[in-house]
């Protein structure tokens, strides 16, 4: 069967094109297919920028997705700042605190978390991530492979081994797949972060992934594009 494809709108003005009410989220992941059989848009999660190991993490009941989608969190100042107590005790204490206190109020309203792992979060890499998902089996939570976001510019040299590791670790596991680029950032020796690009229009080596996706992550999980040029996209990636 064909893979379900959507494609991650800015919230704000997805709802200026409908006349909609903004919502409280980031972004929606709507499918690419357009409308469900009733005639509205069918929205595969609400992402959220908020930091779970902060203090101002709120999920608005009304979201219009049951997936809400949110970056693992850090004790950094910065969203992406560079702080190691986030992978110490410190920051998986903190993490484990945050699950069990939203999980009671996902269960009542019948909502699903699922992170998106960050190299600079305390879900880094794929281990806490095949972690959290063991340890919470069963729970309202699942993950999101963002293979881009994994990605520190240190690990550039060896990218194919890593993108490698991702996919057959959490390939099929996974809720669904942010396929995004990179490019490097002017200020990227500062932050030691890149720049988000489409697919195809950065430094990821486009057939290696293409490849891991056929192989590794089953057809009936979400695939996530960025809006614009999608049968350019779809061409790179044989889907």
């Amino acid at each position: 069967m064909p893979r379900p494809i959507h494609l991650l709108h800015d919230a704000a003005a997805l709802a200026r094109m409908l006349a909609l009410e903004a919502p409280c989220c980031a972004q929606i992941a709507m499918s690419a297919a357009g409308t469900s059989a009733t005639g509205t848009p069918t929205a595969w999660g609400a992402f959220l920028d908020a930091n779970p190991l902060g203090d101002a993490w709120i999920a608005d009941t009304e979201l219009p997705a049951r997936r809400i989608v949110s970056y693992s969190g850090t004790l950094a100042d910065t969203p992406f700042g560079d702080d190691p107590r986030t992978w110490m005790k410190a920051g998986h204490e903190r993490f484990r605190a945050f699950c069990d206190e939203v999980e009671p109020s996902l269960r009542a309203h019948g909502r699903t978390l699922c992170f998106r792992p960050h190299h600079r979060h305390v879900l880094g890499d794929v281990h806490a991530s095949v972690k959290l998902l063991r340890d919470r089996a069963g729970g309202p939570f699942e993950v999101l492979l963002a293979p881009a976001d994994l990605l520190a510019p240190s690990m550039l040299p060896q990218a194919e081994d890593h993108l490698a590791r991702m996919f057959a670790h959490l390939g099929p596991i996974a809720a669904g797949v942010l396929l995004t680029d990179i490019a490097p950032d002017p200020a990227g020796a500062q932050t030691g972060l890149f720049t988000e690009r489409r697919f195809g229009e950065g430094v990821l080596p486009t057939a290696l992934v293409a490849e891991l996706l056929a192989r590794h992550v089953p057809p009936e999980i979400p695939l996530i594009l960025l809006p614009g040029a999608l049968d350019a996209q779809r061409t790179l990636l044989g889907v």
